[in-house]
Formats: structure tokens, C-alpha cells, sequence
């Protein structure tokens, strides 16, 4: 009688893990595929290139995203202060130009207020179509005078669905496996 009731608590426990399982997967499987932030991209993630280093005159604070970096929309956001005082400079010109490693390929874009969403912070949204390393260059020039810092961008193609379906497959096998566990030691208790 009293394995009985082990093995009732034992299969109970075994179902609600595999519901809680079950949730999980299915949650992980289907993430929105709407919902996309311009600073939060496919990557899940900012990578930070200058972290609030003095460069010239000014404190500069420089981060991309996605990361890691795909082929088509990569913001750089900008973040400029005096070093001295810590004001934010707001009234300088900012520019982002990548070259490509390989074919010389050039791009440049304008990092502005506007693009950023807030008073703050310069952002540029650059459309990047070819994968491969580009050398970068954050160009500043404002009241205090003028600033630049080179960088390496990295940029792999875009991550496909079938990707993450071939990632999920052992996750899918797993959970098979304790679903046809937990029938199988469901339908073997015997009823009362």
C-alpha cells in the first residue's frame, strides 16, 4: 500500500514537471516574432565598443546592437559628456562611418537625437547587408573640439528559423521521452 502511494506521489510530481516543462518549451519555441527593438535586436544583446573612455575632449560611451551584429539593421548609440564636469554634450555632430574589410565597401550615417529617442543620446540605425569584419571609426566634433575612436565591427548573416527549430530538436526529444514516461507509468497504476 505504501509503494502504491510512492509511486502515485512519485508519477503526480512526474506530470506537473512535465506540464511545467511542456509551458516552458512551448514559450521558448515561439518567441514574438513582432516585437523587435531597435537597441535590443535578434542578438538579445548591446555590445559595448567604448566604455565611457576620455577620447579628446570628451567622455565617450559607444555601444552596438544586436550582438552579435547581423546582416540588416545595426544600431550605434553614442553617449557624449565633458570629463570634467560630467554635463552631457548635446549639440555636437556625430558620425558613424564602417569599412569593409574585403571589398573596401563604405558606409556612414549620422548619429542624431532623433534616432535615439531621447535628448541624451546620439543613435545611428545603419543598414548592414554584407557579413564579414568592418573597420569602424565614431567621428565627434562639437564645442570642445573634435574626437575619434576606431573600432572592429563583426557582422554574421541573420539567424534563420530553421536554426532555432534544429536547436529545439533535443529539447523536443527529451520532453517525448518523459511524455511517453509518465503515460506509460500513468496507465500501469492499478485502479481502485
Amino acid at each position: 500500500m505504501m509503494t502504491h502511494s510512492i509511486a502515485r506521489l512519485v508519477a503526480h510530481r512526474a506530470g506537473f514537471m512535465l506540464r511545467v516543462l511542456c509551458v516552458s518549451v512551448v514559450i521558448c519555441l515561439f518567441p514574438s516574432s513582432h516585437a523587435q527593438a531597435e537597441n535590443l535586436g535578434p542578438g538579445g544583446g548591446t555590445r559595448v565598443i567604448v566604455g565611457d573612455e576620455t577620447i579628446g575632449s570628451y567622455r565617450i560611451l559607444l555601444t552596438s546592437s544586436p550582438e552579435p551584429a547581423q546582416t540588416g539593421k545595426v544600431t550605434f548609440v553614442v553617449r557624449l559628456s565633458d570629463p570634467k564636469t560630467d554635463e552631457k554634450v548635446r549639440d555636437a555632430e556625430v558620425v558613424v562611418e564602417l569599412t569593409h574589410s574585403e571589398n573596401g565597401a563604405k558606409l556612414s550615417q549620422a548619429a542624431t537625437h532623433a534616432d535615439a529617442g531621447n535628448p541624451t543620446d546620439y543613435a545611428a540605425h545603419m543598414q548592414i547587408d554584407q557579413t564579414g569584419q568592418w573597420a569602424g571609426v565614431l567621428r565627434v566634433r562639437g564645442p570642445a573640439g573634435t574626437a575619434q575612436a576606431s573600432f572592429i565591427q563583426r557582422v554574421v548573416p541573420k539567424r534563420q528559423l530553421s536554426t532555432l527549430v534544429i536547436a529545439g530538436i533535443p529539447f523536443l526529444i527529451i520532453l517525448g521521452l518523459l511524455a511517453g514516461l509518465w503515460f506509460v507509468r500513468s496507465g500501469a497504476q492499478p485502479k481502485r
